[in-house]
């Protein structure tokens, strides 16, 4: 089979490539190029950017692939310019969405949110996305298009940082190293699902050519959820070393820095647990097996050959929080 990604080089496309070459696909990437790993060498890239809407679809229209994985679909333009493109030209056509379309805004009711749940964007990503996967599923109610729709939670790997739950950069892997203390929000004790991005890559490559996943939405999580304080624990183990947790309430944090923290609103300072079983249905090949901490040792290495874990002595604020927490007892003395 002939597949494109439009895309192909970050996080999840990385093991989405990996798997669709292990399955003996032929792979063709579109994307601007500027992506500091190259890819696979026998995987030929067609440079563009989508966003310059009549050269992307002049390019895709002068070629012919059996399969496309769309990996780079934000808003109802990106996905109106794919329509034009591919529309009646490809078997199948599976859009990478988020879990992050779900509603009602955070916190979410209840747990094991499977694919009928309300849509109501949890940000501006999440949003677009809705637009995005409405007009493709539309597409497919009118005439048939061919389209699968992929939602995953919190996917990590080579490609992108490894993130924690109190936001900010990769410079928390710096403090680990160097056996300083980390904040976690809250009690530490939120669920999440992480998921590796090899494991995602099998789900995308094994649903090429299901006729009884067109017209269908999955989340594509792991089936087992993780506290936020396991989550931290395990990349210490990755690294080596021992994690040490304070744990501060979310809405000091949010009110010592709404810049820095305030990102907890939206996302990591909630408890979300997705359901999986209709796509373990569906596409049983899906079955995450990729150890965590070997799965984190190779997001971390992939960190470390691109410098993307800066010196946590550039930045004192974690370290005045943590010393302001431990102190408050000596102040009631």
């Amino acid at each position: 089979m002939k597949v494109l990604v439009i895309g192909g080089t970050g996080n999840i496309s990385r093991g989405i490539v990996a798997a669709l070459l292990k399955r003996n696909h032929e792979v063709v990437l579109f994307n601007r190029g500027q992506h500091p790993d190259a890819p696979p060498p026998d995987v030929r890239v067609i440079h563009g950017d989508r966003r310059q809407r009549e050269d992307f679809e002049n390019k895709m229209r002068a070629e012919k692939f059996d399969a496309v994985i769309d990996m780079i679909s934000y808003n109802a333009d990106d996905a109106a310019s794919a329509l034009r493109a591919f529309r009646g030209r490809v078997d199948h056509f599976v859009h990478c969405s988020t879990v992050m379309t779900y509603g009602p805004p955070l916190p979410l009711s209840g747990v094991n949110i499977d694919e009928t749940a309300s849509l109501n964007g949890q940000s501006g990503y999440g949003l677009g996305k809705i637009a995005t996967d409405g007009l493709l599923l539309d597409a497919h109610a009118e005439d048939g298009f061919p389209v699968t729709i992929f939602k995953p939670s919190y996917t990590h790997g080579p490609g992108m940082p490894v993130h924690r739950q109190v936001g900010g950069d990769g410079s928390w892997i710096d403090r680990l190293r160097k056996g300083k203390p980390i904040l976690s929000a809250g009690d530490g004790l939120s669920y999440f699902q992480f998921l590796s991005s090899r494991d995602a890559g099998v789900g995308f490559a094994a649903v090429l050519g299901r006729a009884q996943c067109f017209g269908e939405v999955y989340n594509i999580v792991h089936p087992r959820a993780r506290t936020w304080d396991e989550w931290h624990r395990t990349v210490a183990e990755a690294l080596g070393v021992e994690a040490e947790i304070v744990h501060v309430p979310q809405e000091t944090l949010i009110a010592i820095s709404d810049e820095r923290f305030g990102g907890l609103r939206g996302n990591f300072g909630h408890t979300q647990i997705y359901s999986g079983t209709k796509l373990a249905r569906d596409v049983p090949e899906f079955q995450p097996q990729i150890p965590l901490v070997e799965s984190l040792a190779e997001n971390i290495a992939w960190m470390d050959k691109h410098n993307r874990i800066p010196d946590s002595d550039a930045d004192d604020l974690e370290d005045r929080i943590i010393a302001a927490v431990r102190d408050l007892p000596n102040r009631f003395h």
